[in-house]
C-alpha cells in the first residue's frame, strides 16, 4: 500500500464506519433486524472479523460496565478461549492479538471480532449492563490497560 493509499485509508475509514454504523443502528431501531444489504455493506467493510463477531452474539459475550450516571464506562468482550477483553465504547481498539496483528500491522482488516461483536451488541440492545461504582470501572481500565491479558471480570 503507497503512502498516500495509507493516508487516506486513516482519515476516510473512520467516517465511513461510524456513517455505517450511524445509518444501521437508525435502520435496526426500526425494522428490529439487520437487512441483507446491512450485512452486505458490514461485511464489505469488516469482512471476516464480522463473521466471527455475528457468532459471538449468539453467545452474549458482551457486558457494559457503568456508573449509576453513566459517566464512566467499559465494555467487556469473553473471547472464545474464556479470555476477557476490556474496550472502551465506541473506540476501535482491542488489546487482543488478532487486532495487534491484522488491524496495526497488516492492515488487512479495519477492526477485531471482539471491537464488532461489542459495537453491535449495542447496536441490538444485547449488552449485558452491569452498574459499578466510579472507582471500579476506573480500576477495571487501569489494571486492563497495564496487563499482559485482560482477565479481569466484573
Amino acid at each position: 500500500m503507497s503512502e498516500i493509499q495509507n493516508a487516506s485509508r486513516k482519515t476516510i475509514l473512520p467516517s465511513v464506519t461510524t456513517d455505517l454504523f450511524s445509518e444501521i443502528e437508525r435502520m435496526y431501531s426500526e425494522e428490529g433486524k439487520f437487512s441483507d444489504e446491512s450485512l452486505l455493506a458490514l461485511h464489505a467493510v469488516f469482512g471476516a472479523p464480522l463473521e466471527r463477531a455475528l457468532e459471538m452474539l449468539e453467545k452474549d459475550c458482551v457486558t457494559l460496565l457503568t456508573t449509576s450516571n453513566d459517566i464512566r464506562q467499559a465494555l467487556q468482550v469473553s473471547g472464545g478461549r474464556g479470555e476477557l477483553y476490556t474496550l472502551f465504547p465506541n473506540i476501535n481498539f482491542c488489546p487482543c492479538l488478532a487486532y495487534a496483528h491484522q488491524v496495526i500491522t497488516s492492515q488487512i482488516h479495519v477492526s477485531c471480532k471482539h471491537v464488532l461483536a461489542a459495537k453491535l451488541s449495542q447496536v441490538m440492545g444485547r449488552t449485558i449492563r452491569k452498574e459499578a461504582s466510579p472507582e471500579e470501572v476506573a480500576r477495571i481500565l487501569c489494571l486492563s490497560a497495564h496487563a499482559d491479558k485482560n482477565t479481569l471480570e466484573f
